[in-house]
């Protein structure tokens, strides 16, 4: 097939193609959540009487571990900022769980909170400066 109606076909392909490749989802680039998933959970460990647990955060834009297991009690949760040679700081803001929340932590740094674990369930946590990026948690509180 030649002259206009050739044209028209090749265009016709070409314009089916780009249609199939947005309804597949191709991209040149992937969401933040599905390149960073998140990462594992943890139990809190007992140190000095308070239930602890060490979470890192990075340039990834993710918390590591993403879920943290604690029982009723008092619960001291530490974010370290593990951004090497500098890096977006991080912070931890649990509306839902009072004194659940970690101010501003620089690359480098660390910070806690200690709080009373409220009623059993599963509470969201969330870092405000990345929460479009995908950076959340979960903290789970189980039964005595």
């Amino acid at each position: 097939m030649s002259g206009p109606h050739a044209s028209r076909a090749r265009r016709a392909a070409v314009l089916l193609g780009v249609v199939a490749c947005i309804a597949s989802g191709c991209s040149n680039s992937k969401s933040a959540v599905a390149k960073n998933p998140h990462s594992g959970d943890a139990t809190a460990s007992p140190v000095g009487g308070v239930q602890q647990v060490v979470m890192t955060s990075g340039p990834d834009l993710r918390f590591h571990p993403s879920t943290i297991t604690v029982h009723p009690g008092k619960v001291r949760v530490v974010l370290k900022n593990v951004a090497p040679g500098g890096g977006p700081p991080h912070n931890i803001q649990a509306p839902s769980v009072p004194g659940l929340a970690i101010g501003e932590v620089d690359a480098g740094q660390t910070q806690s909170a200690t709080f009373t674990a409220p009623a059993p369930g599963r509470y969201s946590f969330v870092c405000t400066f990345h929460r479009a990026q995908g950076q959340y948690g979960t903290l789970v509180v189980k039964t005595g």
